[in-house]
C-alpha cells in the first residue's frame, strides 16, 4: 500500500488554501477532529511533519511545501481524467452553458431560437454564476460551455476564446452623499462607506482569488438586479458597467461619479473543456465563436 494518496493530497492542498482545518472541513464535508486525524495519520506514515501550528495558525513545513509542489500535477491529472470521463457523451441533444451574472441573457435568445429550429429534441440548461463561479462550472463539469469574466483560475482545463471587455464605472444614488461631493472619490471615502456586489457563487475556486480591501464595509447579493434596488436605493456604491444601466442614468436614479481607484476591466472569455465534443456541441461552439467579434459582441451587450 502506498503511503500517500491523491485523497491526502487534496486534503493537504485544501488546508493551505483556506488556512484552517476547520474551513477545510467545511469544504471537504468533513468534521475538524478527522481533517485532524488524516493529517496525523499522513505525516505518520510519511515520518515527516507537514504543518507547523501555533494555535489557529497554521503553514506548511518545507516538506509540506514540497508535497504539494511535485503532487500539483497529480491533483491536475486526476481531475483532467474525471472531467473526460463524464464529458463522454450520453445525451448528445443536451447542451449545458453558464452565462456570467454580470451579462445580459437576452445576447443569446437568438441563437436558442436558432438552435431549436435546427434540432428535434432538444434540452437546454442556461444558469447563472458569478465571478469564479462560472470557471468552477466548468471545472466541475457542470457546463458545456461557459461565458466568463477574467482569466482562468489555476488547475482549470480549458480553450478559451475572447469575446470583449467590460467597462465598470462607480455608481450611486442621487441622493448618495457621493452625488453630492462634486470631486473624486478616495480610496478612504470608499472603504468607509458600503460595497454592494454580487456575491461569488464559486465553492472552490474563490478561496485562490485576493482577499477584499481590508475593512471594507460590504453587502453581497445574489444578482445585479438586487445590487440596483439597494444602490437605487441610496444604500452603499457599487461598480457597474454603464451599458448595462442606461435607463436608470436617463431616468437620474444613478449617477456615475469619478473615483480615485477605477474599477479594472474585465475580460469576456468563451471556454469550454478541450474533451468535450458532439454534434450539438460542436453546432454551438461554432455559433458562440461568432461572437469573437469583440465590437459586435461589445455592442449587442450595450443594447441588451
Amino acid at each position: 500500500m502506498t503511503r500517500l494518496s491523491v485523497d491526502a493530497i487534496n486534503i493537504i492542498n485544501t488546508i493551505k488554501k483556506t488556512g484552517s482545518f476547520s474551513t477545510a472541513a467545511d469544504v471537504l464535508h468533513k468534521t475538524p477532529s478527522a481533517i485532524s486525524y488524516q493529517v496525523l495519520n499522513i505525516e505518520s506514515r510519511l515520518k515527516v511533519k507537514l504543518f507547523h501550528r501555533n494555535g489557529p495558525i497554521i503553514r506548511l513545513t518545507k516538506e509540506g511545501e514540497f508535497l504539494l509542489q511535485e503532487g500539483a500535477w497529480i491533483l491536475n491529472a486526476v481531475q483532467d481524467l474525471e472531467n473526460r470521463v463524464r464529458n463522454i457523451p450520453t445525451l448528445d441533444n443536451q447542451i449545458r452553458i453558464v452565462v456570467e451574472k454580470f451579462l445580459p441573457l437576452d445576447i443569446f435568445v437568438q441563437d436558442i431560437r436558432d438552435y431549436i429550429n435546427t434540432s428535434g429534441n432538444i434540452h437546454i440548461s442556461i444558469q447563472r454564476e458569478a465571478m469564479t463561479g462560472a470557471w468552477d462550472a466548468l471545472k466541475e463539469n457542470r457546463a458545456d460551455f461557459i461565458i466568463a469574466l477574467g482569466n482562468v483560475p489555476e488547475n482549470v482545463k480549458a480553450k478559451m476564446q475572447l469575446l470583449g471587455k467590460l467597462s465598470f464605472a462607480l455608481c450611486v444614488s442621487p441622493s448618495h452623499p457621493f452625488a453630492s461631493k462634486n470631486k473624486v472619490i478616495t480610496r478612504e471615502q470608499l472603504l468607509n462607506d458600503i460595497h454592494v456586489e454580487i456575491a461569488d457563487s464559486s465553492h472552490e475556486l474563490s478561496f485562490n482569488r485576493e482577499k477584499e480591501l481590508i475593512l471594507q464595509k460590504q453587502i453581497l447579493v445574489c444578482d445585479l438586479e438586487s445590487k440596483l434596488i439597494l444602490i437605487k436605493r441610496g444604500i452603499g456604491y457599487g461598480f457597474i458597467c454603464p451599458s448595462h444601466i442606461k435607463n436608470e442614468l436617463k431616468k437620474q436614479e444613478l449617477v456615475i461619479v469619478p473615483v480615485e481607484i477605477p474599477k479594472d476591466d474585465q475580460f469576456i472569455w468563451l471556454a469550454w473543456h478541450p474533451a468535450s465534443k458532439g454534434g450539438h456541441f460542436s453546432w454551438w461552439k461554432e455559433r458562440l465563436i461568432k461572437k469573437i467579434d469583440a465590437s459586435s459582441f461589445t455592442e449587442n451587450l450595450s443594447t441588451a
